[in-house]
């Protein structure tokens, strides 16, 4: 953006009307930048998004945005805050922002809802496309309404832990799937108080200091699992978890309880599928990824 001192007023009108990014006080000197930028909003399984497209850097503070437009009822609303940018090791890149202003490391739910935006707005042709993450670079497909992403190998994997709440020890099994989940087996998911449960688990001081994504899992037979999830940066439970959906499916799978494909029902919307190889070196996350609407919001600068 050009910054200069108009003196006309007239000329101040039509270049604002034409513009749309000036706001002038009384003087008449420019001392505000404002700009409409398009967002999208997307979803899967409830797992909500504001998504934009940044490739020309128009965004800089993205930590502050974040926290703006993922507040719920005075603003958008979201879980996440998805920016897709250029990458020089990737077709694309994807940073990922927390309601609460803090960088993901990686989302699944969130880069496939960016490979659907991608896609949808035509701005790749061919069948895989690579995306750039703060975790890694993960490679994604778009087929007949189901976007799949394939997970890198896990790693940081804890079968044999037991943690201190309460003056109790609950039996927990941890794993990194691109975030750092901590998984909990119960029998009843409906009497678990996710948020008062999850949160003792997340700041526990075993994963001081990045804290830890938290999933309340129940198996169901050998090809699926019910899960609630606390989620770390929104600090409290959202609907669905693509990373914590795999996190759930590769921990199961290694205590013998499912076997590939497994379907992870959240607590609303639709499954999300995972499918893997028996020595985990090919994971696959799919499920849908839904456009909700677009609109304009107005940022100054």
């Amino acid at each position: 953006f050009l910054i200069t001192v108009i003196k006309d007023k007239n000329h101040c009108n039509l270049l604002y009307n034409h513009c749309n990014h000036m706001v002038f006080q009384d003087n008449l000197t420019l001392t505000k930048i404002t700009m409409k930028i398009r967002f999208v909003k997307m979803q899967s399984g409830g797992n909500d998004f504001v998504l934009i497209d940044n490739r020309k850097s128009l965004i800089r503070d993205r930590a502050k945005l974040a926290r703006k437009l993922c507040l719920r009822k005075f603003s958008i609303g979201a879980d996440g805050f998805l920016l897709l940018e250029n990458s020089k090791t990737a077709d694309f890149r994807m940073r990922i922002y927390n309601s609460d202003g803090s960088e993901a490391e990686m989302c699944g739910n969130g880069i496939r809802c960016l490979i659907k935006f991608i896609y949808s707005e035509k701005l790749a042709a061919q069948k895989e496309i690579s995306i750039e993450t703060k975790d890694a670079i993960y490679y994604g497909k778009y087929k007949k309404e189901l976007i799949s992403v394939r997970i890198r190998e896990p790693k940081k994997v804890n079968l044999n832990l037991n943690l201190k709440i309460k003056e109790k020890k609950e039996k927990v099994f941890l794993i990194n799937v691109g975030v750092p989940h901590t998984i909990v087996f119960v029998k009843n998911l409906k009497k678990i108080d996710v948020k008062s449960l999850g949160s003792l688990i997340r700041y526990h001081q075993q994963f001081s200091p990045a804290g830890t994504n938290v999933d309340f899992v129940r198996v169901v037979n050998r090809h699926a699992l019910k899960i609630r999830i606390y989620e770390r940066g929104v600090e409290d439970e959202t609907f669905s978890c693509g990373t914590g959906a795999t996190a759930a499916a590769i921990i199961s799978y290694k205590l013998g309880r499912v076997k590939s494909p497994v379907k992870v029902f959240p607590i609303f919307g639709k499954p999300l599928k995972i499918h893997f190889d028996p020595g985990l070196k090919e994971i696959y996350l799919e499920g849908e990824a839904i456009k909700v609407y677009e609109g304009e919001c107005l940022l100054s600068r």
